[in-house]
């Protein structure tokens, strides 16, 4: 064996090591815990301390510290030997294949680069950045904290390029990654991409810029709805929004200590809540927590609460992640809870109102399974509009079946038999419905297609009784006979509709649909008597019966029309049209038939567009 690498060997304590990425739990002479390189939920992954090497009975990966930190890191050898040299101050000797460790990943050092140029900018060079220690103070987070998360400002100029310039660094890196913009045209160049923003680091487990985060902190920028109140740089070798948490590195320690997490969704509830004590908290970015994130976090510890601003935000990302949920669910050894906080309120702001130990003991109190949680929310719901308050029979029914049909797309998504019985029993004594109906109800709306969280019905005339009941949709309804449903429920929403937007339309029918009840609706027509027409307009399409499934279906299913809602379907529709310009630009690109001056050309409108994209699916999530 090297000898270096003998050295690395005495010097680092696998168990040690390993446990930043495994919950290790001494079983006799070795260690165990979940494997990190594939799914399981009975311990297989084995760890040996005196011997110094692990190995998984589960999927066959075995060897020594040095080669779980390549396999789990996606790192080079170098990078690996590099980060164990520093971590642990271990002298090497001075060999070819160990000289310039330190210089392994130019993205990691142009991020480190520039992570250090906006800390600089805020501490050291203070001048010019009193506003945003001023901004920071008035959220609560003084100066040993912005600098604990190393915080920096980016100011006005392209004094980052400047720097990188001087560091002899390769700008069109640092234009891919995303700090700097690539100039068109003649003379081209570069320029800062933020501006007067601050900025915020993204580290992996180890503490090293991995991306950093911009946000707006002017009152113009923040009160305009066009302007994102953050961006990053770019998805890279050593970056994934879906496969980082923020603070993880910070955190873990704590998660381990505490065999608990708290998964907020904002860089500010994560600060603010660990400044105040609650350390064991990680956050994501602008995006639903994806499965990655969850088998991270399940080697970690065996409870995850996930923290939400307000009911509605609740149940939507439950709804979204019900699947990711399913390994905890069925796991006694497992937990995870999904918790609200009253009025919309963000972690950050809760704690700096309230404190962390108000925080903590609502949590404790409040605390609920996913499937229990939406199962409560919309039963309360329905209390509150109508199973207390309506005396007539029929009206409570109403209530009460519309109370199931909202809860139905959480149980479907439940695999486990036994834990799908124990919910809907649980529905059905609640609402004092039989269980057996309740069943029933259930897999009959598997049959129906979803139309934004209502089931779609359609008119069966085989049924004697004249009723309309669920049905088997084989067609799939796009974004465009959403956005229709959505008029059909309030015709109102038309004046959203500019000529750019009805541009973007691809379906003729779409079009004059939607110049029929504009038309009336300028002609000063009733809101009642264009309902009347709505028949007469959806039958002179092509498709009559599509339309006239889709408005019956929006009335029968009592759709809400919330005007954010369909203003993201619009701006969607807007992303689908820029995805569809995506693959044929693409596609001319990889004909083969353009020289390399075409090919540059259609790479930088490529580039455009996807940015574009990018920006329009930012606002679709509200940030």
């Amino acid at each position: 064996m090297d000898r270096n690498i003998e050295t690395i060997l005495s010097y680092v304590n696998i168990v040690e090591e390993l446990s930043g990425f495994v919950k290790l739990k001494k079983v006799g002479r070795s260690y165990t815990g979940l494997c990190p390189f594939h799914s399981e939920k009975t311990p297989s992954f084995h760890v040996n301390e005196q011997k110094g090497f692990y190995y998984c009975f589960g999927c066959g990966k075995g060897g020594n510290v040095i080669g779980f930190l390549k396999d789990i890191k996606g790192e080079s050898f170098k990078e690996v030997i590099y980060y164990l040299k520093k971590k642990y101050n271990i002298p090497l000797e001075d060999t070819k294949l160990y000289k310039n460790t330190e210089n392994v990943s130019p993205l990691k050092n142009i991020l480190n680069l520039a992570a250090n140029f906006y800390y600089e900018n805020l501490f050291v060079y203070a001048s010019g950045s009193r506003h945003i220690i001023k901004y920071l103070n008035d959220r609560g987070i003084d100066e040993k904290t912005a600098s604990t998360f190393k915080l920096g400002y980016a100011g006005f100029g392209n004094g980052l390029l400047s720097f990188l310039a001087n560091s002899k660094t390769d700008l069109n890196i640092a234009a891919n990654i995303g700090l700097l913009i690539k100039k068109d045209g003649h003379g081209g160049g570069y320029s800062d991409r933020f501006v007067n923003k601050l900025i915020i680091p993204i580290t992996n487990r180890d503490g090293e810029p991995v991306a950093l985060a911009s946000r707006i902190i002017s009152r113009e920028e923040e009160s305009a709805s066009y302007f994102p109140k953050y961006i990053n740089t770019n998805n890279s070798q050593i970056f994934e929004k879906n496969n980082t948490l923020y603070g993880l590195d910070k955190a873990t320690s704590f998660i381990k200590k505490e065999n608990s997490v708290l998964v907020v969704e904002g860089y500010f509830d994560m600060i603010t809540l660990y400044r105040n004590g609650i350390k064991n908290v990680v956050a994501t970015m602008g995006t639903a927590l994806s499965k990655n994130h969850i088998v991270n976090l399940s080697r970690l510890c065996d409870e995850i609460v996930l923290l939400y601003d307000g009911d509605k935000a609740g149940i939507n990302a439950i709804n979204r992640g019900i699947e990711l949920f399913q390994d905890f669910m069925d796991n006694p050894d497992k937990n995870i809870y999904a918790v609200c906080l009253d009025g919309g309120i963000d972690p950050d702001s809760y704690v700096r109102k309230y404190g962390g130990g108000r925080l903590i003991k609502l949590i404790e109190d409040e605390k609920k399974p996913p499937v229990l949680f939406a199962l409560d929310y919309y039963i309360e719901k329905s209390k509150n509009s109508g199973i207390i308050k309506y005396k007539d029979d029929e009206r409570k029914l109403k209530e009460k079946i519309s109370t199931v049909r909202d809860v139905v797309p959480f149980l479907r998504k439940i695999n486990n038999n036994i834990m799908f019985s124990h919910y809907v029993n649980l529905l059905a004594n609640r609402l004092g419905l039989s269980e057996s109906v309740v069943r029933e109800y259930i897999t009959d709306f598997n049959k129906t297609v979803n139309f934004n969280n209502s089931a779609f019905y359609a008119d069966n005339h085989n049924h004697s009784d004249g009723y309309l009941k669920p049905v088997a949709a084989v067609q799939n309804y796009n974004t465009e006979d959403l956005i229709i449903g959505k008029i059909f429920c309030n015709m109102l929403l038309t004046k959203y509709i500019s000529d750019d937007i009805i541009n973007e339309f691809s379906d003729k029918n779409a079009v004059y649909i939607i110049n029929e009840i504009k038309e009336l609706l300028e002609s000063g027509t009733e809101k009642d008597k264009i309902s009347g027409k709505i028949e007469s307009i959806v039958s002179k399409t092509e498709d009559g019966f599509k339309w006239s499934r889709i408005y019956y279906s929006s009335l029968l299913t009592e759709n809400k029309s919330d005007r954010e809602d369909f203003k993201k379907l619009l701006i969607k529709l807007k992303v689908d049209n820029i995805n569809k310009s995506c693959k044929i630009i693409l596609n001319e690109i990889r004909s083969g038939l353009l020289d390399e001056k075409a090919k540059l050309l259609k790479f930088q409108e490529l580039n455009k567009l996807k940015y574009i994209s990018e920006e329009f699916q930012r606002k679709i999530c509200g940030y």
